[in-house]
């Protein structure tokens, strides 16, 4: 890959930025203010077993698979070296810091009519207050239309850059997420349910991006370029650890407040998740809307230092 000054990117809707020291940097935000909030919701609310949850404890052995679509903006943020700067793609001058980040983001309108591949799944086990549970998304998308906004020297300001110089950039984007989870129910009643668990998130995250620019950019002093064609990419393998609450609130006979909230981490990353929806019970099982956001981040060394997906979510839970 090849990259000439820290950039930002708006691929479809998602912002990826470029440090100038080679790679991604990412600015957080207030993480556990968020966490404070989404858990007071979720103890206030009550409990819940998982995308599509019911809120009488069984008997026996019962089963839930849920399909569903979930439609994310995605946020990220990667690193990049700059081969065109002094030990550019070893660290920049000094050595140690990224040359330079992509700040990208992709909307739904971007992606669906690219979509390679799609599958979103969850599913639960649950045997009296003890309860089981996955979900899976997988993601492939090639040709996402993006654009530069703007390019970032690391410890100088942003560089505008006009649309008018933007002629085509392109990203492709291929995710692996796996939730499981251990839970054990703390709280089960006619009106509500609780459950407190404990798991791992893991998978792989593979982010490319190409731009085209009808001009190179250049800094005032001349010292750092930003190419008008050139590429970057990264792909990260993660594993973290995570507790949490699920739970839902029962309304009436068939409806009910489901939510969800998890926070954990691994070596040097965070992650939380949270959701919170509404859900119509039929003979058959129930039908959910929520709006569900993932927040992954990691150091600012990292080739992938930030990966956010928020957005609208719409399924179907299917017992037996």
């Amino acid at each position: 890959m090849r990259l000439h000054a820290p950039t930002q990117f708006n691929l479809a809707g998602k912002k990826y930025s470029f440090s100038d020291s080679g790679r991604c940097r990412s600015e957080t935000k207030n993480l556990f203010s968020v966490l404070v909030r989404a858990m007071a919701i979720c103890l206030t609310a009550g409990a819940a077993t998982g995308v599509g949850a019911q809120t009488v404890t069984p008997t026996g052995t019962q089963f839930s698979l849920t399909p569903y679509i979930w439609l994310p903006t995605i946020n990220s943020k990667i690193n990049y070296p700059v081969s065109s700067l002094p030990n550019g793609g070893s660290g920049g001058p000094s050595g140690q810091a990224p040359d330079g980040s992509v700040d990208s983001e992709i909307g739904p309108n971007d992606y669906l009519s690219k979509l390679n591949f799609a599958l979103m799944l969850n599913g639960e086990v649950r045997h009296g207050p003890w309860s089981a549970t996955f979900d899976y998304i997988g993601v492939k998308a090639t040709g996402l239309g993006s654009m530069v906004h703007s390019f970032k020297p690391l410890g100088l300001p942003n560089i505008p850059v006009s649309n008018s110089v933007n002629t085509s950039t392109t990203s492709t984007l291929k995710t692996t997420l796996w939730t499981l989870t251990g839970g054990y129910e703390l709280i089960g009643n006619d009106r509500m349910r609780l459950d407190g668990f404990a798991g791992a998130r893991f998978g792989n995250l593979n982010s490319t991006v190409d731009w085209n620019l009808s001009a190179q950019i250049t800094l005032p002093n001349r010292d750092r370029v930003f190419a008008r064609q050139g590429s970057a990419s990264t792909s990260r393998n993660f594993a973290d650890g995570i507790v949490g609450v699920r739970g839902s609130y029962r309304l009436g006979e068939q409806w009910s407040i489901p939510y969800y909230v998890d926070v954990g981490g691994g070596a040097s990353q965070t992650t939380w998740q949270a959701m919170l929806g509404a859900s119509y019970r039929f003979s058959w099982g129930d039908v959910i809307v929520a709006y569900r956001h993932l927040s992954m981040r990691n150091d600012e060394n990292s080739a992938l230092t930030q990966f956010e997906l928020s957005g609208p979510l719409v399924g179907a839970t299917f017992r037996f």
